[in-house]
């Protein structure tokens, strides 16, 4: 049996669309269980609409808490996390079922954001084609080094020996990425194309920005620590082009007093297209008319990741400095205490 499980905070609206998509779906060897972290919403009527269990947390700690909660409380033996704001495609649920069954030694799956997204606009519509550009040329199945927590699935004993996801992320960041680097210790994480859901995306500019500058900070903690890009979506050739996006903006500002930098920004520019060139050829394949927007949409983000990354760097920097002369200064204390003892003790005997 799949347990479904699904964190939600004041999301009704999108978690309604989701249960309804559920319930849409052919396969029914399935249980469903709403983890409400702390909503100011009343979902107990859920139960009744679509018969579901809701699990409150009693205080709002995150959906890594509310993950955790669920798969404990889950009956079996396949655990599917789903986020409140996304739909599943038809056949998703016997998607997931058919790959436990075939690939008995396989334990972690995770699925794929469908190329429309659920709501409509120039940010949802790039976000869903950026997201589509990722897998677009994976094999059907695929081995991954990252985890979406947004559609994941679990061999439940598997996760529960893991430790689950880090509950010391109490805001929706990235805990997944964290639990995937964890597992992939152990387990080998699987994509599958057959796994679809279509999410509902922000809509403002704002909202995107503070996502992308926040996760792109974080990220990069989580890099550091675990010393690794992944082979999905944070990749080299990825990176390479956030960071030369985020030099353009300073080069051009410059270049009134160092006309030289003009070709840091020209270079920078280019790299930043080079290294984007799976999204433009997705854009252009699916969604022509879109693709000025999205480049000036893309471009700025890039701009805010590379300011993350910088920010993140100069810490883990400063932190390493400063590691070096803590540890510096605990070698050298004891000799300068030995060094004064030995004064004062001479000194007492003149």
């Amino acid at each position: 049996m799949i347990s479904i499980v699904i964190p939600t905070y004041n999301a009704r609206s999108k978690l309604v669309k989701l249960l309804r998509s559920l319930r849409d779906q052919p396969f029914r060897d399935c249980e469903t269980i709403i983890v409400d972290d702390g909503s100011t919403e009343d979902l107990f009527f859920l139960r009744r609409e679509f018969e579901v269990r809701v699990v409150r947390t009693g205080k709002r700690g995150g959906p890594a808490r509310a993950r955790n909660i669920g798969a404990r409380q889950a009956e079996g033996d396949i655990v599917l996390f789903l986020d409140a704001d996304v739909a599943v495609e038809p056949g998703t649920l016997s998607a997931v079922d058919r790959f436990f069954r075939l690939y008995p030694e396989r334990s972690v799956l995770i699925g794929v954001y469908a190329p429309e997204p659920l709501n409509d606009g120039i940010l949802p519509w790039y976000k869903a084609l950026q997201c589509y550009s990722y897998y677009r040329d994976l094999p059907h199945i695929s081995r991954v080094s990252l985890l979406w927590g947004a559609k994941a699935a679990f061999r439940r004993d598997v996760f529960l020996e893991s430790g689950g996801f880090d509950e010391s992320f109490d805001t929706p960041s990235m805990e997944d990425l964290e639990l995937g680097r964890r597992i992939s210790k152990k387990h080998t994480i699987f994509l599958d194309r057959d796994v679809i859901v279509r999410h509902h995306f922000p809509e403002s500019f704002r909202k995107n920005a503070y996502d992308h500058f926040y996760r792109g900070y974080l990220w990069m903690r989580i890099f550091f620590r675990f010393g690794k890009f992944d082979n999905y979506l944070h990749t080299p050739r990825r990176g390479i082009g956030r960071i030369a996006a985020s030099l353009v903006i300073p080069a051009l500002a410059v270049m009134p007093f160092y006309p030289v930098t003009g070709w840091v920004a020209a270079a920078g520019l280019l790299t930043y297209i080079v290294c984007n060139y799976d999204l433009w050829s997705v854009v252009l394949e699916r969604k022509p008319r879109i693709l000025l927007p999205v480049l000036g949409i893309d471009f700025a983000l890039g701009v805010i990741l590379g300011a993350a990354a910088f920010r993140a760097t100069g810490e883990e920097i400063f932190r390493r400095i400063s590691a070096i002369f803590r540890s510096r200064r605990n070698v050298l204390l004891p000799m300068d205490q030995g060094e004064s003892g030995h004064l004062d003790s001479r000194s007492e005997s003149r």
